[in-house]
């Protein structure tokens, strides 16, 4: 151990300044950038090689694990200067030029002693839901949650624009596997828009105990260049459920057929139903998109539930009979969704100052009153929904029911959210379709909002 007495005092260890110049003067000639001095010494910046010319060793790395940011521990790298001559100690070396340096020190990683952003989601005034209680209990998912039920074992890809590791999945101590990047040169840590991270907390929000497994599929600037090939890495990865918050959009009605660019998609869309795979697609927020039509697909439509938990259609939500496949109705089920103008429904944790930050909180087009949604545009919060949380939600349900009964084919999931799904009587769903919800199943809201501990009794029944 050191004796504690040789801290009793800095003066020790003062260089007057003939000593600290010859010490510049090695540093610099060795390559390095003094930039910074103190009464003691000096830092230096420079690369590797200039560090080796002064030490006369060489620099080294090793990984150690350290606790970081968000309270997550993690390998770091560090570095050590090693060779004859070099100190055992870890980071230190000696200097050629020692009759004015006494040791160099090579940084070790720092990190930020705080959560940043807050787990804890801001206080606001306008009407929503939170995550992860109240949109537990409203999809029914409390009591499966209370008797062990929260899809463990089962793996959720999610196809998205990236995967962010916001404080909040660490504080509830959410699975989340590294993400798969698809564009060349894209950061796996990094979510630009904020759409994947905020929306993957659905699945948290129904499923606690499932893993994600995220794939960016989006460019530098957050566009969706990549999309079909993140679905066909998601696919060979043998999920137990894909969950997709995207699509394109045709004209509606078609004039025609399916257009020969799509046929190739569908295929390989029915190809993951056809390996077991649960495949999760929104239904659109007005848009009219091949994804959710396919058959096998399941397809996710909207629900709002008011300040009163009354029960309606999504104003926000696609909702139609296909065209092209016979049989199929968008959507298969509902989760639940906000209403226009923006959706702002549920509080989302997304990367602070990423796209969907700044946007929510601002009004739109100057509109009054304000149309923002009371967070700030850098505090990692934002209220926002659309189909694209309604699909994580019910790949989350999917989960649970997968966790309890690892052989269920996507049919049999299907058919479980379909057959318990609380039916929805009140209001339509998008002006495009401008379909009311009724008595029994209709084109609004398929036969209703999942209800997970029904769909897991039904299962447990009936499979």
């Amino acid at each position: 151990m050191t004796d504690a007495s040789a801290f009793d005092s800095a003066e020790p260890f003062r260089a007057d300044g003939s000593t600290l110049d010859r010490a510049r003067r090695h540093a610099e000639e060795a390559g390095l950038t003094v930039t910074a001095e103190s009464r003691l010494g000096f830092t230096t910046a420079g690369p590797p090689a200039a560090y080796e010319e002064l030490t006369g060793g060489r620099i080294e790395s090793y990984e150690a694990l350290q606790r970081v940011q968000g309270g997550n521990v993690r390998y770091v790298t560090h570095l050590d200067i090693v060779g004859t001559g070099q100190p055992s100690d870890l980071g230190v070396g000696t200097a050629r030029g020692a009759d004015a340096i006494e040791a160099v020190v090579l940084e070790q990683p720092r990190s930020l002693h705080h959560l940043s952003p807050s787990p804890q989601p801001p206080n606001v005034d306008k009407f929503h839901l939170r995550l992860p209680g109240d949109v537990a209990m409203l999809l029914g998912a409390t009591p499966a949650h209370a008797n062990g039920d929260v899809g463990a074992g089962v793996t959720v890809a999610m196809v998205d624009t990236g995967q962010y590791a916001h404080t909040y999945f660490t504080v509830h101590g959410y699975r989340v596997n590294p993400t798969v990047t698809l564009v060349p040169g894209t950061s796996p840590a990094k979510d630009p828009v904020g759409h994947g991270t905020g929306e993957s907390a659905n699945i948290f929000a129904v499923a606690p105990g499932a893993t994600l497994q995220p794939y960016r599929v989006s460019n530098a600037r957050g566009q969706l260049t990549s999309a079909v090939a993140g679905f066909l890495k998601a696919k060979s990865g043998r999920p137990q459920v894909i969950t997709n918050s995207w699509g394109g959009d045709l004209d509606f009605p078609p004039a025609g057929p399916l257009p020969a660019a799509y046929r190739a998609w569908v295929m390989e869309i029915l190809d993951a139903v056809e390996q077991g795979i649960v495949v999760v697609f929104s239904a659109g927020n007005g848009q009219f998109s091949v994804e959710p039509q396919v058959p096998g697909v399941i397809s996710a439509g909207g629900v709002f539930a008011g300040h009163g938990l009354d029960l309606r259609a999504s104003d926000y939500a696609s909702g139609y009979t296909s065209p092209w496949f016979r049989g199929v109705v968008v959507p298969t089920v509902c989760g639940l969704v906000g209403m226009r103008p923006r959706a702002q429904y549920l509080m989302l944790p997304i990367p602070p100052g990423c796209e969907i930050d700044i946007t929510e909180s601002q009004s739109s087009d100057g509109q009054l009153p304000d149309t923002g949604d009371g967070t700030r545009p850098d505090d990692g919060w934002a209220l926002f929904s659309g189909t694209s949380a309604a699909a994580p939600q019910i790949a989350g349900a999917a989960a649970v029911l997968l966790g309890a009964r690892p052989g269920l084919t996507p049919a049999q999931v299907a058919t479980a959210l379909a057959k318990t799904a609380t039916d929805i009587t009140v209001g339509r769903n998008h002006p495009r379709y401008n379909k009311s919800a009724v008595r029994g199943f209709d084109e609004a809201t398929g036969p209703g909002l999942v209800n997970v501990a029904a769909a897991l009794a039904f299962v447990r029944a009936n499979f």
